[in-house]
């Protein structure tokens, strides 16, 4: 009996290792401007803070699920910011640091990034030159936010309106061949 209590113990150890093993590998910030300038690639910025419920639930209920992580490793660069941090960021000739709007002290990027309208968790995409594509500004599950990815990684947002895309949307053809590094 205790032979087949370790041997389901082992199973679950092996099982929990092995289903997370593509975490989103977050850029840091000191590499950004050599990332805007390689242009190789677009960027996906996370704003989050420490108090907040829904940003919890999205980094690990979306940014945990394995096929999602090695999407965004695959296709983009990713980063995150504690919205309410005062660490400095440079990027290219800019440095940010904080801002206070109201009673409340923000990071400078964040207020910059999402126009002011501090809603967390909050997701902006910005193509391979550094701007803006769209922002997200509420918690994404992993099903919705695999379409956004792949609506941003595919370049449909290009040819594309959002609703079109979403209608016709399928997972197979739109995420898997990217989530594999195939377009």
């Amino acid at each position: 009996m205790r032979v087949q209590y370790l041997l389901v113990g082992l199973i679950l150890i092996m099982f929990g290792t092995l289903s997370g093993q593509n975490k989103v590998r977050w850029t840091s910030w000191d590499t950004a401007t050599e990332k805007i300038k390689r242009g190789d690639k677009k960027f996906i910025v996370y704003f989050y803070y420490d108090g907040c419920k829904w940003c919890r639930f999205m980094e690990e209920n979306t940014f945990n699920s394995d096929h999602i992580a090695r999407f965004i490793n695959n296709n983009f660069y990713a980063f995150h910011i504690n919205a309410s941090s005062s660490e400095k960021i440079a990027i290219g000739d800019k440095t940010y640091t904080s801002v206070r709007i109201g009673k409340f002290d923000f990071h400078e990027l964040a207020t910059n990034m999402l126009g002011g309208t501090m809603s967390f968790p909050a997701i902006v995409f910005l193509d391979a030159q550094f701007k803006k594509l769209a922002t997200y500004d509420q918690y994404i599950d992993a099903p919705n936010f695999e379409m956004l990815l792949s609506f941003y990684a595919g370049d449909h947002h290009k040819r594309t309106m959002w609703r079109k895309f979403a209608n016709s949307y399928c997972r197979d053809s739109h995420f898997n061949t990217l989530v594999n590094g195939r377009n």
